[in-house]
């Protein structure tokens, strides 16, 4: 009979999480691969404590993707709150798909003089 008690408000609280998360479904964290050797043209490459450009410009509803080259962990965080990647452990890369035009500013969390922009036009 207790655990049932604790059942319902678990299952709650459960629910409740995933939805605090969702937005975070166009985003994802992969192993880097050969993008550190090998980036595309939408590879932002994070090495010696800094990203690869300053500005990187795409086109509408295109994903960029930064990856971890550096021996640390790095963020991309908006400046904004456009987005969070949490910490890209090194050899791992984030991606996020760009869908609206426009100058999003971001920066690394953990050391504030990494920053850069991704142009959407």
């Amino acid at each position: 009979m207790p655990i049932r008690r604790f059942l319902l408000p678990a299952l709650v609280l459960g629910a409740a999480l995933a939805g605090c998360f969702s937005e975070r479904s166009t985003v994802t964290e992969t192993p880097a691969g050969e993008l550190c050797d090998n980036p595309t043209a939408s590879t932002v490459r994070i090495r010696n404590f800094a990203f690869g450009a300053a500005e990187i410009r795409v086109s509408r509803g295109s994903r960029v993707t930064w990856v971890n080259c550096d021996a640390v962990a790095h963020t991309s965080t908006s400046d904004a709150s456009g987005w969070d990647s949490g910490l890209i452990s090194p050899n791992t890369s984030f991606s996020r798909t760009f869908d609206q035009p426009g100058r999003f500013p971001y920066h690394c969390e953990p050391h504030p003089g990494m920053q850069a922009v991704v142009v959407v036009e």
